[in-house]
């Protein structure tokens, strides 16, 4: 799943719907689905930049709380997502050797459904956060990318 893709199953009537607003001149149906689409960016844009603080708390010594695991696997499934859709775009679409093991192993993670509570979601969570800790060290991913997603989200390089 690329980026574009997930956004696009954020807001699966943004087409649509902004159809619709053009057609009729609704001013204000069409600033509520930017609004919704800028929202959609900057979520992305945060999961992004704080990807690798993510990975160490959900793989570090001390295990995430209940209440912190789905929102973390949210946000790293995000960043996961962005990862491999940026690998795919390096590689031309063609990743080799370790490269397309690491992507396939995130698609794999990221086909998962997201488990509702417990051991579950901590081991899918894991999982996760293994297959994007593999994507970034296969190198392929520029090293600055990350800090221009953290400038971007707002957050302080």
């Amino acid at each position: 799943m690329t980026a574009a893709t997930g956004l696009a199953q954020r807001t699966p009537l943004r087409d649509t719907a902004v159809e619709r607003a053009e057609l009729v001149g609704d001013a204000d149906l069409l600033r509520q689905v930017v609004a919704g689409l800028k929202e959609s960016v900057a979520i992305d844009m945060i999961a992004l930049a704080h990807v690798e603080d993510d990975i160490d708390t959900a793989l570090g010594e001390h295990a995430p709380t209940a209440h912190m695991i789905t929102p973390l696997a949210l946000r790293l499934r995000s960043a996961a997502a962005q990862l491999v859709d940026l690998v795919m775009e390096e590689t031309r679409d063609r990743p080799q050797g370790k490269v397309a093991d690491a992507v396939l192993r995130a698609c794999k993670a990221l086909a998962e459904a997201l488990p509702t509570q417990g051991e579950d979601g901590l081991g899918h969570l894991r999982r996760v956060a293994l297959a994007a800790q593999d994507i970034l060290d296969q190198d392929v991913i520029a090293e600055d990318l990350l800090d221009r997603a953290a400038l971007l989200a707002g957050d302080e390089a």
